[in-house]
């Protein structure tokens, strides 16, 4: 049994709903309808709305830390040259390993739950379950769709991997994602400042659009305290559009505000936050 939405939330999921039947703006107090689900009907969030239990692997995150020559080369046990096919052999490998022993942080499952509104309208809000160690499961909220199709290829536009999908995973998307310069694909960088520290996310292009039009996006990047490497979660749009998080390696916020409060620049060149809304929401 689904537990009932209180009264006081039921016009915030009526807007939701209505953004995707009469193209009103999203209600900007949605944090609050995704707060209840991930508080008080918690367990309707779990449970998600099927019976098949559906796991992503974060591509983006594995091919950051293991698609590279040096990599392969470390874990190859031949003197083989490597090749692209050595490359597209090793990626794939390593795919397959990772989610036949899904660990529930690179691999999270995916869960929805159905808005429904009394003219039969549906909408769904959607996230992906990760576990966090002793911490038990976090879920991550990745926005409102229409329905669940919308809300899967939105994963699959953050780099995320079904399970039931890697061998439709091309040649060609693996080689792309092997190690290149950094200032070539990933030139957006976002800034903020934690522990007195300035920390900063690089992202593609086609990434930064995503975010500008409010997709939630989660990124995992290093980070250096004390000689020592850790690694920072970017979450960002996960609340309302413009929102960041950023939770560092032993479950802390190092930040969390409005992405008009970061420095963001372009290949070195300053942008704006609002001048890039305009950008990307013009047509």
């Amino acid at each position: 049994m689904t537990t009932k939405l209180p009264t006081s939330l039921l016009p915030i999921s009526d807007q939701v709903i209505d953004h995707f039947y009469k193209k009103t703006p999203l209600p900007v107090n949605i944090g609050e309808l995704v707060n209840w689900y991930e508080t008080e009907a918690w367990d309707d969030l779990v449970s998600g709305w099927g019976n098949d239990e559906l796991i992503v692997l974060n591509l983006n995150h594995l091919a950051w830390l293991k698609f590279s020559d040096s990599e392969l080369i470390a874990n190859q046990e031949s003197d083989e040259p490597v090749t692209n096919k050595l490359r597209i052999k090793y990626a794939r490998q390593l795919i397959s390993e990772v989610l036949e022993n899904s660990d529930g942080y690179d691999c999270p499952t995916v869960h929805a739950v159905k808005l429904n509104k009394g003219d039969g309208n549906t909408a769904i809000l959607g996230w992906t379950m990760e576990i966090h160690g002793q911490g038990g499961a976090v879920a991550v909220f990745q926005g409102a769709f229409a329905d669940t199709e919308h809300f899967y290829q939105s994963l699959r536009n953050c780099d995320f991997l079904f399970s039931t999908e890697q061998d439709h995973l091309s040649d060609e998307a693996i080689l792309e994602l092997w190690e290149k310069p950094k200032e070539s694909v990933q030139p957006i960088v976002i800034s903020v400042e934690w522990g007195n520290e300035l920390h900063g996310c690089s992202v593609s292009e086609k990434t930064w659009k995503l975010i500008v039009q409010g997709k939630a996006v989660r990124r995992v990047e290093p980070y250096w305290y004390e000689g020592k490497r850790y690694k920072g979660e970017w979450l960002f749009n996960s609340k309302d559009l413009g929102h960041l998080i950023v939770n560092y390696d032993d479950g802390g916020v190092g930040f969390e505000g409005e992405l008009s409060e970061a420095t963001i620049t372009n290949n070195g060149e300053n942008m704006s936050w609002n001048s890039e809304l305009k950008k990307y929401t013009a047509n």
